[in-house]
């Protein structure tokens, strides 16, 4: 019985300048750069454009993460830059043909991950050329020394016959991108291929309807919380004000009672003084 071992996957990360791509360098050299191992000076007080790649030994990009990095004065990555870039190439969706057959795209616009949509980018010119094209050219020309399988599957793809959707549908909303230009030597697509197109959209659908309900939840919970804030500070304050309230009406008792109380003596003092007017009256006599 024969058997097949699936093709390891290189991984690589890219990074863009104006022109097109700067550097390169293989996944664990950027480890090394993300552990401050090593310095790019070049980038120093940068935010960078680059994509994460997962390349088989064909030479044909599998996955592609397009993602935004900062550098610091020294040219070291921020440290707060966090982003799981294996995982997003693992969830995502359903990219463009680059020579091997459509693969997994993830980048601002197209992603599942709202939290990480501020630091993604989405490929498109540069100098007149396509993002993708440079990615394809770069990985083609495999100046990142990637192993292939022999000569024959070495042997690169004309980058001409880059076959992509269009723009806005595989950025805009999400959802799965179809690939209308097949190459001439392509097979038609198989009910197999249909059905997982089906899934995937599929998939892609469940999840950006579990994001919106969690979402919504979560908007929910903070209009509670709000609303029951306010409603602590109305009673507080009410409460305020029946305690001042009652204070008042202590205090306008009190002069109440001490106004009483000098009216009876000034009623008494009129009596004396009258008593005393009468007396001397009658002495004067």
């Amino acid at each position: 019985m024969n058997t097949s071992l699936q093709p390891l996957l290189t991984e690589a990360i890219l990074f863009f300048s104006d022109r097109g791509i700067a550097k390169q360098m293989l996944y664990p050299e950027f480890e090394a750069l993300l552990e401050g191992m090593v310095v790019t000076p070049e980038f120093a007080e940068e935010t960078i454009e680059a994509v994460f790649l997962q390349i088989n030994n064909r030479l044909h990009v599998r996955a592609a993460v397009f993602f935004t990095i900062d550098f610091d004065l020294d040219g070291n990555i921020n440290p707060l830059w966090d982003m799981p870039l294996r995982t997003l190439a693992e969830k995502a969706g359903r990219g463009p043909d680059m020579g091997g057959g459509p693969i997994r795209l993830a980048c601002l616009g197209f992603c599942s991950e709202s939290r990480f949509r501020p630091h993604m980018w989405k490929p498109a010119q540069r100098d007149g050329r396509s993002d993708l094209l440079l990615v394809k050219e770069a990985v083609t020309r495999n100046t990142l020394g990637i192993l292939g399988e022999d000569r024959e599957t070495m042997a690169i793809i004309q980058t001409e016959r880059l076959q992509m959707a269009a723009e806005d549908a595989w950025y805009g909303d999400g959802r799965v991108i179809d690939v209308p230009v097949r190459a001439d030597n392509a097979e038609p697509e198989t009910a197999k291929q249909s059905a997982e197109k089906v899934a995937t959209a599929s998939r892609i659908l469940e999840q950006e309807r579990v994001s919106h309900e969690e979402q919504v939840l979560e908007l929910k919970r903070q209009l509670e919380e709000l609303l029951q804030l306010r409603e602590d500070e109305l009673a507080t304050e009410r409460q305020r004000h029946v305690d001042h309230l009652a204070i008042v009406q202590g205090e306008l008792l009190d002069i109440k009672k001490e106004l009483e109380q000098q009216q009876k003596i000034n009623g008494s003092l009129k009596r004396d003084l009258s008593k005393l007017q009468k007396h001397s009256a009658s002495d004067a006599e």
